[in-house]
């Protein structure tokens, strides 16, 4: 017999509901890493709490190719081991439903996901990471690092410090001292009455231009007096690429869209050199790129085909179960897609080869099981 819609909805249902605490458990562990991992950044920068939530934003989109095919491996594992423990799937095969169309309706599933996941990758995910660098290098333009009265440090180990009386319109700065030790050689002060906050994006380099005022080095230990220089005008420089990256305005290749990969592997094709406006010139890197968004919108697919034989087997406890063989087959499946890109980055081998050595691995595992569970079932 052909599986009934009804009951195709209703496996499919559980499924999803599942998927869908999956998601949230995996998407707020995710997301919480990658955030904290960024705080000091934002710190560094200056960011409020609307830039933080604008991160946040831009970091849901770019996790959510990973978090979505796994929510869909744990969703089929669940459902299933859930389903097989309370004997419906037994009561399933008595009335005709052969495994071939108990697998159809997450067949269909995956297929779904797998097609989300591709716009994720193409479309989604670059657009987050540019918007992302956006507004990181927004929130470096407005000068959020300089906050009045505070000591403020303009760098991570705190060697630069700045301190501002005040600070008025469009970055302009009162009464300003800097304290400069990142030459332990030469530390110096600079202390002025005025001066204006500046951001380049090019070289994600920030310039204070000062007014009046005195630079005064230190002395040497032992040494007597100390010298120092006044001006009229001077401008102190210090970077921010530490944070930002440098040249972040131009685009590195995670934040091209697929067309834009392709276009660029194009070039390298015809001419057998790079663009010449491109920030990374190095074509593996493109390639990588190209068959990363290529293969893993593979995985929802084969996660849904691997699920389903794994999860037949009447277990107690099919919750608990099918979340450890969730996290050891996605930790299976990421292991083997960073060890492809690690042999691509070194040129060991071929890109088009490594990144889809996961699909291959998990291809044939569908296979087998499938196959045992269909001599299993007569």
């Amino acid at each position: 017999m052909r599986i009934s819609r009804t009951l195709s909805l209703y496996v499919l249902r559980e499924a999803v509901q599942y998927a869908a605490i999956g998601l949230l458990a995996v998407g707020s562990v995710l997301l919480t890493q990658n955030l904290l991992q960024r705080l000091d950044d934002l710190a560094a920068i200056g960011a409020g709490g609307g830039d933080v939530l604008a991160v946040v934003g831009c970091l849901v989109v770019m996790l959510a190719t990973y978090t979505v095919p796994v929510a869909i491996l744990f969703g089929v594992l669940v459902a299933v081991g859930r389903l097989s423990s309370d004997s419906e799937i037994m009561v399933m095969r008595a009335l005709g439903v052969s495994l071939a169309q108990l697998v159809t309706p997450f067949l269909i599933l995956g297929l779904l996901v797998s097609g989300t996941t591709a716009y994720l990758l193409a479309e989604a995910e670059p657009a987050a990471r540019q918007r992302l660098r956006a507004v990181m290098a927004s929130i470096a333009s407005r000068g959020g690092i300089i906050q009045e009265r505070e000591f403020n440090r303009l760098d991570r180990r705190g060697d630069r410090l700045l301190f501002v009386d005040e600070r008025g319109e469009n970055n302009e700065l009162v009464g300003v001292m800097i304290s400069d030790r990142t030459n332990p050689d030469q530390p110096f002060t600079v202390v002025a009455e005025g001066g204006r906050f500046d951001f380049d994006d090019a070289s994600a380099t920030a310039f204070l231009d000062l007014e009046r005022g005195d630079i005064h080095f230190e002395p040497d230990i032992g040494a007597s007096g100390y010298q120092h220089i006044a001006f009229d005008t001077f401008r102190y420089a210090f970077d921010m690429s530490a944070v930002l990256g440098s040249g972040f305005n131009r685009l590195r290749p995670p934040e091209m869209r697929l067309s834009e990969v392709r276009e660029i592997l194009d070039y390298f094709e015809v001419h057998g050199e790079p663009p010449p406006v491109i920030r990374d010139r190095k074509r593996w890197r493109y390639e990588i790129q190209l068959h990363r968004r290529t293969a893993l919108p593979f995985a929802p697919l084969l996660f849904c085909l691997v699920g389903v034989p794994l999860g037949l087997r009447r277990t107690k406890g099919a919750r608990s179960l099918g979340v450890l063989v969730c996290v050891a087959l996605a930790f299976g499946y990421y292991a083997l897609l960073a060890t492809g890109v690690y042999l691509a980055e070194n040129q060991l081998v071929e890109a088009r080869l490594a990144l889809w050595i996961p699909n291959v691995a998990f291809a044939l595992m569908a296979v087998i099981l499938l196959l045992r569970a269909r001599r299993a079932e007569s």
